[in-house]
This record gives C-alpha cells, structure tokens and sequence, in this order.
C-alpha cells in the first residue's frame, strides 16, 4: 500500500487597501499598531495564539498584547461579561451567548483565522493504528475497555492487539473538562451525545492528557492540531501517535481510514476539523484592529500554517505525492 504524503503551499500576495482612500492613513496605522490590549485564548489554541503574538509585538514594537488562557466556555464567557473585548475561540458564539449579547445590546463582530483538527493520540508502543468512530465512541464511553476487544480490517493490527496483556491493553481515556469546547465537540459528533465513561480521566489542561498518554501505554487522548505541532510546518510531536480514523456514516457506508495531517484538513478528508474564530466586541479603530488585520492576512495566516492548522484568509494549495 502507497503512503501518501501531503503538504500545503500558502502563496504569499500583497493585498491593495483602497478602503482606507480621503482617511488619516497615519493616524489609523498608528492607533491599530500601538499600545495595549487584553487577549482571552481558548486553551486548545495557545501554542498557536503564543507564536501569533510574538510576531505581532515583533512586528509593532510599541504593541503589547497580555494573553490570557482558559477553557473555551470561560473565555467567551468573559467576553460576554465585559472583563475582554477580544477572543480567540474553537466555536462560534451560541444561540444561548448570542441572545445574552443581544439583550445587553454588544455588538460583536467573528472572524474565520485557522482550521483545526482534533486528533486522537495514543502512546507510541500501542500498536493500534486504525479505529473506526465506531469504535472510538466505543472507547470513550467505556463500553470498549481493552484494546485487544478492537477487530479491524488491519490482519496485522489485530494480531499485535490480540498479544497485549496488563496496562497496555487497558484502555484509559484522558479527556478535557465539561467547559472546553472539545469536549463538547466529541460528545456531540463522536458519542452523539451519549456520557463519557466515568472512568475517563478529565483533565483541565491539554499538557496533562498529553502527559498522561507519554506515561500511560494503554492510554489516548483527545487533542488539537496546535498541540501536536512542532512549529514547523508538517512537523508533529512524535512522542505521542495520533490514531488513524474512519467514520462511519448515519448509512452506515464506512470511509477510508485518514491520517491526521494537515494536507488532509485541508481537503476535509479528516472527518474532525472545526473553525478557529477571532470575535471581538470593539468595532472601532483600537490596537485590536491592528491585531485582527494582521491574524486575517499574510503574516498572521502564515503561522497558522506553520502550526500545523489551516488558513482560511489566503490561497491555500494542497499538493499530494505518491
């Protein structure tokens, strides 16, 4: 069997302003590029959202961005509260936060920075490689227990799980805390809202299920492309696997098994990706402006890519070699 190797191209293009033609260009530039703002990331994406702001204070010395990190439903529950006019969330507002903002008359204003995946990690000594999202839903409740109960198409895979004995074939899961948007994201397209098993290890922060799964050889984890990435683009943690998937539609017709790579996100072959947004509640020219512009154009969709997850602002190319 071909292994396929995939890799995304991101064409770099000046973008004319015209918008901006009879303004105070100078003051603009310099309100949107100076002093202070507050930024509240959601946890899944501060290795991304750290690398972002660098660049950015780099690039606009007299710009300081302060990040704070929490779980998704806390950031955008601070956003709603008023303590942060700007956040970087795994989801979109919902109906629920929409009608609070509604009825506090907050306009807000969402923009689309970066596709993300959420991978399944395993310790590398498991030898599984393939699971279906049946068999996923299967391990996250607790109806499957041992790894060895998983039969696949892979004669060699179920051969190798068949042999596992003690820790390794007792099936751990880490996962994240109830106010995380992952968690939320699993339950309702993985376990179609069915509960987690209550022997399920809830962790409050991705470095602990990543943690757990080096530690742990029968464990697996549920994390975001911006935690495997290494930084470098095609680049991913190695100490740490990530479980090829098949999902299996509401028919029943069964996919092929994907890879969780970037290339494949891009073309949307991995079946679980979901959009990184950028939502603010300051609509008028503030260093956030500054900020926005730069997540949503070149500079800013460059490092996205560079981090494993995949631009939606620019041209993206997905080129595949035998």
């Amino acid at each position: 069997m071909k292994q396929l190797f995939t890799y995304i191209a991101l064409p770099l293009f000046i973008a004319a302003v015209s918008f901006l033609a009879g303004c105070d260009f100078g003051k603009i530039k310099s309100t949107s590029t100076t002093g202070e703002m507050k930024l509240a990331v959601d946890e899944n994406q501060e290795p991304l959202m750290r690398a972002e702001v660098l660049e950015f204070e780099r690039l606009n010395q007299e710009a300081k961005v302060k990040i704070e990190v929490g779980p998704t439903n806390k950031v955008l529950a601070d956003l709603i509260n008023g303590d942060v006019k700007t956040v970087v969330s795994s989801r979109t507002v919902n109906d629920e936060e929409k009608k609070i903002l509604q009825n506090n008359k907050t306009e807000y204003k969402e923009y689309p920075i970066a596709i993300d995946g959420i991978a399944f990690v395993v310790n590398p000594s498991n030898p599984a490689v393939r699971v279906t999202s049946a068999d996923l839903k299967g391990i996250l409740t607790g109806e499957i227990k041992n790894w060895s109960s998983i039969v696949s198409q892979d004669e060699e895979q179920n051969k190798a799980l068949k042999s596992l004995s003690g820790a390794g074939d007792k099936i751990t899961a880490y996962i994240q805390r109830k106010n995380s948007s992952t968690y939320d994201y699993v339950k309702d397209s993985i376990l179609k809202g069915g509960d987690y098993s209550t022997s399920a290890v809830i962790c409050s922060t991705t470095v602990q299920i990543l943690e757990g799964v080096r530690s742990n050889k029968g464990a697996v984890g549920i994390v975001s492309m911006s935690w495997l990435s290494k930084g470098v683009q095609d680049e991913i943690d190695s100490t740490v696997r990530a479980l090829r998937i098949s999902k299996i539609r509401e028919n029943g017709r069964q996919e092929d098994f994907r890879e969780f790579h970037q290339g494949l996100l891009a073309n949307g072959s991995y079946p679980y990706r979901r959009t990184v947004y950028l939502i603010s509640t300051e609509l008028d020219i503030r260093l956030s402006t500054g900020f926005i512009t730069f997540m949503t154009r070149t500079d800013g969709q460059k490092i996205v890519l560079k981090y494993g997850l995949v631009p939606v602002s620019q041209p993206v190319r997905t080129i595949q070699l035998n």
